[in-house]
């Protein structure tokens, strides 16, 4: 009984995809079990057409991007002294990533777009931020150690 069961639920299966395979799979159990082959929907010329989604190369044609686009950004302290910094949303609240760029030194982090970058004092106070954009290449922390630009 449980193979009949599976039986015809393989053939539906096969009828609603228009799978000729699973339907032949379908109608060969059916046989070995005595019963007649349901040769319904076994073709894809009477099954419904399912729809597809477009190739890589049409996708990327109509310019959509399939996720994150991430950005390489050189960071340059113009700063005369190791600068403290904090790479996430909101600095001692969320989560993030705190590190320092060493006075009149420049070092490269990759960001997905959307993401900020903070200057923060010793306390882990945010001084001056920034949010990256997808033509953002550069992030300069000023001479004055207490803001940053992007350029």
């Amino acid at each position: 009984m449980k193979l009949l069961k599976l039986t015809l639920g393989l053939g539906v299966l096969a009828a609603a995809t228009g799978c000729t395979a699973l339907g032949q799979y379908a109608q060969s159990a059916s046989a070995l079990n005595g019963g007649t082959p349901n040769t319904a929907g076994a073709t894809p010329a009477t099954s419904p057409a399912l729809p597809t989604a477009p190739a890589p190369s049409e996708a990327a044609a109509e310019g959509k991007a399939s996720g994150p686009t991430t950005v390489s950004v050189s960071i340059k302290n113009s700063c005369g002294k190791t600068a403290k910094v904090f790479f996430g949303d909101k600095p001692k609240f969320g989560s993030g990533t705190y590190s320092t760029i060493g006075d009149n030194t420049r070092t490269s982090h990759t960001f997905d777009v959307g993401d900020h970058f903070w200057l923060v004092d010793d306390g882990q106070n945010g001084l001056s931020s920034v949010e990256i954009g997808d033509s953002v290449r550069e992030i300069e922390i000023g001479g004055a150690c207490d803001q940053v630009t992007t350029h």
